[in-house]
């Protein structure tokens, strides 16, 4: 990425990290509880030891794996103008934290249990931001049954966003009915790994541990040559060393042994590097999100990802203050740009705050607003003839004034932020945020007028009918689809 300025590791450490991350691999190891992974490991060339569970991954494997890895991928969006290509180039790409259980409603001002319709209303608020470039299910929908409430979250977020979606899978089975109702959508298996309209998210349990569901539901969607995000949460002082440079260094092994799996079931599996790590408060034992500390981890992170040619996508605009307002404001600023600055292709966190446990519609909208002035300060100063502005400073001269010059009429919208909802005057009978006013205001102006790109019934009766199939199999019911808008 052209436009990395920030390099938190020098050219030594970079090279320190990599070999203590091989290092990890060889002489550790890491423990896999499914024997269908640990299977494929040994064939592909890993040291396992079947009692323990744990396989060594010597260094040929990790350097095969990353030649295999595409270094230029598409993640597709069922709205074709939101394709995603990778690496970045003309900005960092934006995501929406996801998934907690709870939800700040945004009338009551009070925070409480999420369910399918709070969901819905996120979708289409990060659908119509532009500043989203990708889609996370925003909050996990707790009115629907929790066997089948993954598959749900996806279909309605599928039916109010055009954008590409991300989402988690805990088994064989629920990745299956990802890829089964995404090529539902685009007409074939075959289709959705040329333009694949999702992703999955893999995280081991730090340190070194891959579990059975996930692991295999990770190698599932490799064998469809769909993208998998390997993503490291380390934990500084909890789930891994105290010091950033040992958190740095497992975070890459958990990435790279991630890569050797998903490589080791299907050779060009398109990968991403991934981090949303920090420290934990040693006061009270909790993670610190929106940390400095953090930052630079994950600054790192997207380091090693440009080291390897890998996408990268790392957390950002996090926050552990439990509420809309300063704290999480400054968290999130401190977390977005560093990473931004250090070539990260995708960045997430807008709306959720708490420590990713909280997510708001009025959130989305601020943090869109402090995105915003993060992808103006990446871009930088645009330095040439016309914008040095020798003749423009000669014609106006000493003592002159520059507003009504031509050139700053032809300059000031590409060279200034505008901001839409700070800096707003408060209504005079408000104590309240200006601009948390203005984001609700305009949450509720997109719920009211924004319509996502719509699905042809006959393709959402295909979906359905999946939907339908997989929730017999769990529950052996159908549950009721009424978030689904035409």
């Amino acid at each position: 990425m052209s436009k990395a300025v920030f390099n938190p590791l020098s050219r030594e450490q970079e090279d320190a990290v990599h070999l203590e991350s091989i290092r990890i691999l060889e002489e550790v190891g890491i423990r896999v509880t499914s024997h269908r992974v640990l299977s494929m490991l040994k064939g592909a060339g890993a040291s396992v030891d079947e009692r323990s569970q744990v396989a060594k991954l010597p260094e040929s494997m990790v350097e095969e794996a990353l030649s295999r890895a595409p270094k230029e991928f598409v993640m597709a969006g069922r709205d074709r103008q939101r394709d995603l290509r990778l690496p970045a180039v003309d900005r960092v790409y934006g995501v929406n934290d996801g998934q907690p259980t709870d939800v700040w409603d945004m009338d009551r001002q009070v925070k409480r249990k999420s369910t399918v319709a709070d969901l819905v209303d996120l979708t289409l608020v990060c659908d119509a931001m532009p500043e989203v470039d990708l889609y996370w299910p925003e909050v996990v929908a707790t009115d629907l049954p929790p066997d089948v409430s993954n598959s749900h979250e996806f279909v309605a977020s599928l039916f109010n966003t055009g954008k590409h979606i991300q989402h988690g899978a805990g088994c064989v089975e629920d990745a299956r009915f990802l890829i089964e109702a995404a090529a539902a959508v685009v007409g074939s298996e075959k289709e959705l790994a040329r333009r694949p309209i999702i992703s999955i998210t893999h995280t081991p349990i730090t340190p070194l541990r891959y579990e059975e569901g996930d692991i295999e539901a990770a190698v599932e969607f490799a064998l469809a040559g769909l993208p998998v995000v390997h993503l490291s949460m380390a934990i500084s002082g909890s789930v891994a060393p105290v010091t950033l440079a040992g958190t740095v260094a497992l975070v890459n092994a958990e990435n790279l042994a991630g890569f050797v799996i998903s490589q080791s079931a299907k050779a060009g599996a398109p990968v991403l590097y991934s981090s949303e790590s920090g420290p934990m408060d040693m006061k009270t034992g909790v993670f610190l999100s929106g940390s400095t500390e953090g930052a630079l981890i994950n600054s790192a992170g997207c380091q090693m990802a440009r080291r390897y040619r890998i996408p990268s996508q790392v957390g950002g605009l996090a926050a552990s203050g439990c509420r809309p307002g300063y704290e999480v404001g400054y968290q999130k600023a401190i977390s977005a740009l560093l990473p931004a600055m250090a070539g990260a292709d995708q960045v997430v966190g807008i709306g959720g705050f708490e420590r990713s446990g909280c997510e708001s519609v009025e959130q989305v909208v601020m943090d869109c607003e402090l995105w915003r002035n993060v992808l103006r300060a990446w871009r930088g100063i645009d330095v040439n003839k016309d914008t040095l502005a020798f003749d423009t400073i000669s014609r106006v001269g000493p003592g002159g004034y520059f507003m009504k010059d031509t050139h700053t009429l032809k300059f000031f919208r590409k060279e200034n932020l505008l901001p839409k909802i700070a800096m707003l005057p408060p209504p005079q009978d408000s104590a309240e945020e200006p601009m948390r006013l203005a984001a609700r205001r305009e949450a509720k102006r997109i719920l009211a007028e924004h319509r996502p790109l719509a699905i042809d019934r006959d393709v959402a009766d295909e979906v359905k009918a999946v939907l339908r199939k997989y929730d017999e199999a769990a529950i052996k019911a159908a549950v009721p689809t009424d978030y689904i808008r035409f």
